[in-house]
């Protein structure tokens, strides 16, 4: 069966959560809500990273991130996580359209339906229902984000070359992280990561405050990659969104940008062409941006054969 690759995204801010004092209990149970298990967890001073059986959590004192894929009902986490938070800052929930959405226990409605029983929000979809779109839902409360506070997600789409291979050919993980490179590209973090039987990857890298987080589902028929960071890139972003693309060689990807400020522009990846561009501002204090970038195709690509259980 299609591991779906495409992920749902929770994200929190809580001031005076003390969100790190919670024991191990209550995050396993966080987790088990959505369908997924714990896997392994690092720390440091500022941040615990919890690598998942589908994707990962990210916990700070007042904030946190929990991304999912697969078939996970990520709402239902996010609902028992806000029931017992009075003092709420700051929530969006995320969605990537899926590639065999009747597969999934919910959709976006649904899933905003479970949100507004805790919380207030306002809906939007990115990009076009019959492209690569994006769901967003957020917290209809005025927030001032800090200007630091920004976060880059790629989302890699049909593998090419070597990176096809890399997931499928057996590698140790010490192997797969010299072919990746990230230690290169984002260097000093500490890194938890971990190879799937049969075959994916998923890797968590803290530094400080900071992450970063790479998910790779290389299903024949439609392999993926997803990638996040908060570093602070500054003027590097589209240094930093060559290179990550470079590493995995996608036919086409999208970018989502989240940052306080209101003069987002889009980048120019060549050879790429960027096929969209949507951008909005958000009345909890951020400018978003998605854009969907593909390759000219100038040969005739083969049809995929499909499958069906009987």
């Amino acid at each position: 069966m299609y591991f779906e690759g495409s992920e749902k995204k929770f994200e929190v801010i809580a001031r005076g959560a003390a969100f790190r004092t919670r024991p191990e209990s209550y995050w396993a149970t966080l987790v088990e809500l959505a369908g997924a298990k714990i896997l392994s967890k690092i720390s440091n001073e500022a941040c615990d990273a919890y690598l998942l059986s589908e994707s990962s959590l990210f916990v700070w004192d007042d904030r946190l991130t929990m991304i999912t894929c697969g078939r996970t009902t990520l709402a239902r986490s996010a609902a028992y996580l806000l029931k017992d938070l009075p003092s709420l800052e700051f929530i969006s929930f995320e969605r990537k359209n899926e590639s065999f959405p009747h597969q999934q226990e919910t959709d976006f409605q649904k899933d905003v339906e479970i949100l507004r029983q805790h919380t207030d929000g306002r809906a939007y979809r990115f990009g076009s229902p019959d492209e690569h779109h994006l769901f967003l839902y957020h917290m209809n409360k005025p927030f001032r984000p800090q200007g630091i506070d920004c976060t880059l997600e790629i989302l890699m789409y049909n593998l090419q070359g070597q990176p096809s291979e890399i997931f499928h050919s057996g590698q140790t993980i010490e192997r797969v992280r010299q072919l990746t490179r990230m230690d290169s590209i984002f260097p000093g973090f500490q890194i938890d990561d971990h190879l799937f039987h049969p075959c994916g990857y998923s890797l968590n890298a803290i530094k400080g405050s900071e992450y970063y987080t790479i998910h790779v589902t290389p299903e024949e028929t439609g392999s993926y990659v997803s990638f996040e960071t908060n570093v602070r890139l500054g003027n590097r972003i589209a240094t930093a969104l060559r290179a990550v693309v470079d590493v995995f060689q996608p036919r086409s990807f999208d970018v989502i940008y989240f940052h306080p400020e209101k003069e987002l522009k889009s980048v120019d990846i060549s050879p790429f062409i960027q096929l969209n561009y949507v951008r909005q501002s958000l009345n909890c204090g951020y400018e978003v941006g998605f854009s969907t970038y593909g390759q000219r195709v100038v040969e005739p690509q083969p049809a995929v054969a499909l499958e069906f259980n009987p």
